[in-house]
């Protein structure tokens, strides 16, 4: 039954194959048909060769600007990603630091800076508390 069924849809497109065939009357009309025209001459024209359809200039043209265009979008949102990436990463650091900060101001018992001259001046403790919830708020801006 299978071999029954290959064998018809094997020859199915052998009874299909149409011809057709064009004409130009004598008022200079183009006709098509499926059926040969009395007394007119027959011409072979190989349907299958490449290159028949010719595109227009502007057609190309818009096409590569959309690839353009497209190619240019690829390139902008890459950078975009990229320059989100490395935000991220530059969050990622002043948040690592402040933490540490945030660790040593509460580690030590007194903090210190260095004057003109180089020697060490203690920090008061409410100059020390108030840079201690700076680092505080800066850890809630850096570390979402």
């Amino acid at each position: 039954m299978k071999n029954i069924i290959f064998i018809v849809l094997l020859f199915i497109p052998l009874m299909l194959q149409a011809e057709i065939y064009k004409w130009v009357d004598a008022e200079g009309n183009t006709h098509y048909g499926d059926k040969p025209v009395k007394d007119s001459q027959q011409m072979d024209i190989d349907i299958r060769d490449k290159g028949n359809i010719k595109t227009s200039q502007s057609r190309e043209n818009k096409r590569r600007k959309l690839i353009s265009s497209f190619d240019d979008d690829r390139d902008r949102e890459n950078k975009e990603k990229k320059k989100r990436k490395e935000e991220r990463k530059k969050m990622a650091r002043n948040c690592v630091l402040a933490k540490d900060r945030l660790r040593q101001y509460e580690r030590v018992r007194y903090l210190y800076s260095l004057d003109m001259s180089g020697s060490r001046v203690v920090v008061p403790d409410d100059v020390r508390k108030k840079n201690t919830e700076l680092l505080r708020k800066q850890i809630r801006e850096q570390c979402k």
